[in-house]
C-alpha cells in the first residue's frame, strides 16, 4: 500500500534544509571569490606597475648622488613595495646600502601560522637576479631582486582562513538547521513518552489524545499510539462489562439462593412453628412438656429472625428500588444503618463504628444534604453495599481495630466518594491481599467493574497502628454504567 500522508519525511525535511543552506553558503562564496578576484586582479597590476617604476628608477640612479640615490630608493619600497620580490643594493666592497624594510603588521594568529608554514612547509629561497650599476664616478654597485614568499605566503594563507571560515559558517548553517529541524520534529516526543507512561498505569486516555505530529514518522508512531488506546479502552471496556455481569450472576444466584431458602426452609419453620404451638395448647396440665413445646417455639422464632437477616443479606435492596431501577438515597443510608447496627451487636466487634452521610456540590463545596427524591442507580446501591459490607467483615476478622468510620459523600447527583477507615493494625503492603482474592480484592472488582478506582491507604500514617484506609468513587453515567 502505497504512502499518502501529506506529511513531510524527516529525512527528506532536513536534507532539503540543510540543501537551501548549502545553496545560499555557494551563493555567497561566488559573490566573496567574485570580489576578491577583483582585487587580486588589481594587486597583480599594481605590482606590474612597481615593478616597471622600479626599472625606471634604477635606470636614472647613475645621474643622482648617493645619498638621493638611496633615499629615492627607499621611499619607493616604503610607498609601494615590490610585491614577490625583495630589493637590495650592494656596494663595491658588497655592503648592503638599503636597510631591510620592515614587516607589514598581521594578527597574531595570522603571524603564527605564517611563522608555522616558513619552518614546516617552505624551502629556503635562494633564487636572485642581479646586476651591476655603474655610478657616475666609476663606481660599480650591484643591484639584486632577491625573491620573496612572504608576500605571496600572507596571501594565501588569508585565502584559505577566509575559505575556512565560509566552510565553518555552512557546517554552522548545516547543523543548526539538522538542530532546528530534528528538535522541532522530536518536541512531540515528550507527549508520547508521557502518554506510553499514562498506558504503564493503565490509563490510555492520554495516548487517545495525542495531537497531529509534525513529520511523517513520528505520526505513523502516535497513530499506532492512538489504535492501541483505543485498542486498550475497547478491552478494558470489556472487561468492566464481563466483570458486571459476573457480579450480577453472583448477585442473581444470592436471589435463587433466598427464594429457594424462603419457599423450602421458611415453609418448613411456619409448619414447625404451627405444630409446637398445637402442642403447647394440647399438653396443658403437663407442665415437662409444655417448657419443651414453649422451647421449641423460641427456637422457631430465632431461626426464623435469623433466616430474615440472611434473607435480607442475599438481597438487600428487595422492594427497594423506584421508578427506572434507580435506589433512593436515603433507602441507602437505612440498609447501611441495619447493617451497621447488626454488625455492631455481633461478638469481637470494634467498640465504635459510625456512618455518615456528607454532600459536596461538583465543585467541592458542601452543599445540602441530599433530599427524599434523590436516587442512584441499582447498581452503584448494590456495589456500596456490598463493598461495605465487605470492610466492615475484614475490620472484624483482620484488622484488631476499636473504631470503624464509614463515611458517604453525595457529589452533585452525578457520583458518590465512599470511604472506609478504621484504627486497626493496618497492611504490611496492599498489593498481596489484592491479589489473592481476599475481602479487598472483591472490593476492588466491584468498584472497577463500575468505573472507579479503590485505593487504599495508611490511615494514620507513622502510629503504631496505621489503620487502613479504603476509598473509591462511583459515578453513574450512562457511559460508566453498565445496565442491568
Amino acid at each position: 500500500m502505497l504512502d499518502q500522508s501529506p506529511l513531510p519525511k524527516l529525512p527528506h525535511l532536513v536534507m532539503r534544509r540543510a540543501g537551501l543552506v548549502a545553496a545560499g553558503v555557494l551563493l555567497l562564496a561566488l559573490m566573496l571569490g567574485l570580489a576578491r578576484m577583483n582585487d587580486d586582479i588589481d594587486d597583480e597590476v599594481d605590482a606590474a606597475l612597481t615593478l616597471a617604476g622600479l626599472m625606471a628608477r634604477l635606470a636614472s640612479l647613475p645621474a643622482h648622488d648617493d645619498v638621493a640615490t638611496l633615499a629615492g630608493l627607499q621611499g619607493l619600497q616604503a610607498e609601494v613595495p615590490p610585491r614577490h620580490l625583495r630589493l637590495q643594493l650592494y656596494d663595491e666592497n658588497g655592503r648592503a646600502l638599503l636597510p631591510t624594510p620592515p614587516d607589514a603588521p598581521a594578527p597574531w594568529l595570522l603571524r603564527a601560522l605564517l611563522q608555522l608554514h616558513q619552518d614546516w612547509l617552505s624551502t629556503p629561497e635562494a633564487r636572485v637576479v642581479s646586476w651591476p650599476l655603474v655610478r657616475s664616478d666609476g663606481r660599480r654597485w650591484t643591484v639584486s631582486l632577491h625573491a620573496s614568499r612572504d608576500s605571496e605566503r600572507a596571501e594565501a594563507m588569508t585565502s584559505l582562513l577566509g575559505m575556512l571560515a565560509l566552510l565553518l559558517l555552512c557546517v554552522a548553517g548545516l547543523l543548526l538547521v539538522m538542530f532546528l529541524n530534528v528538535h522541532r520534529a522530536l518536541v512531540p516526543l515528550h507527549q508520547m513518552l508521557a502518554a506510553i507512561g499514562r498506558i504503564e498505569r493503565h490509563d490510555p486516555s492520554a495516548a487517545a489524545a495525542l495531537p497531529s505530529m509534525p513529520v511523517h514518522e513520528l505520526e505513523r508512531v502516535a497513530m499506532a499510539l492512538r489504535h492501541l488506546a483505543q485498542a486498550l479502552q475497547d478491552t478494558e471496556a470489556q472487561r468492566r462489562s464481563l466483570g458486571q455481569r459476573v457480579i450480577t450472576l453472583q448477585e442473581d444466584e444470592r436471589v435463587r439462593l433466598a427464594r429457594d431458602l424462603h419457599d423450602e426452609f421458611g415453609q418448613h419453620l411456619a409448619a414447625l412453628q404451627a405444630d409446637a404451638a398445637w402442642l403447647h395448647r394440647r399438653l396443658q396440665g403437663d407442665a415437662a412438656a409444655q417448657s419443651v413445646a414453649d422451647a421449641l417455639i423460641g427456637h422457631g422464632r430465632h431461626l426464623q429472625q435469623e433466616l430474615r437477616t440472611v434473607l435480607t443479606r442475599l438481597r438487600p435492596l428487595q422492594g427497594l428500588d423506584g421508578a427506572e431501577g434507580l435506589t433512593p438515597v436515603q433507602s441507602l443510608v437505612d440498609l447501611l444503618q441495619s447493617l451497621q447496627q447488626g454488625w455492631s451487636s455481633g461478638p469481637h466487634r470494634p467498640g465504635q463504628l459510625t456512618l455518615r452521610l456528607d454532600a459536596i456540590d461538583t465543585q467541592g463545596r458542601p452543599c445540602a444534604a441530599p433530599g427524599p427524591e434523590a436516587a442512584l442507580p441499582h447498581a452503584v446501591a448494590l456495589a456500596l453495599y456490598r463493598i461495605t459490607q465487605e470492610a466492615l467483615t475484614n475490620a472484624a476478622r483482620h484488622a484488631h481495630a476499636s473504631r470503624v468510620d464509614v463515611v458517604l459523600t453525595w457529589i452533585g447527583g452525578a457520583a458518590v466518594e465512599w470511604q472506609v477507615s478504621d484504627d486497626g493494625v493496618g497492611l504490611a503492603g496492599a498489593d498481596l491481599p489484592l491479589m489473592r482474592g481476599s475481602g479487598l480484592a472483591g472490593i476492588r472488582e466491584r468498584v472497577w467493574a463500575l468505573g472507579g478506582e479503590l485505593h487504599v491507604a495508611a490511615a494514620r500514617p507513622g502510629q503504631p497502628q496505621p489503620g487502613l484506609r479504603l476509598s473509591a468513587r462511583l459515578a453513574w453515567h450512562a457511559d460508566r454504567v453498565p445496565d442491568q
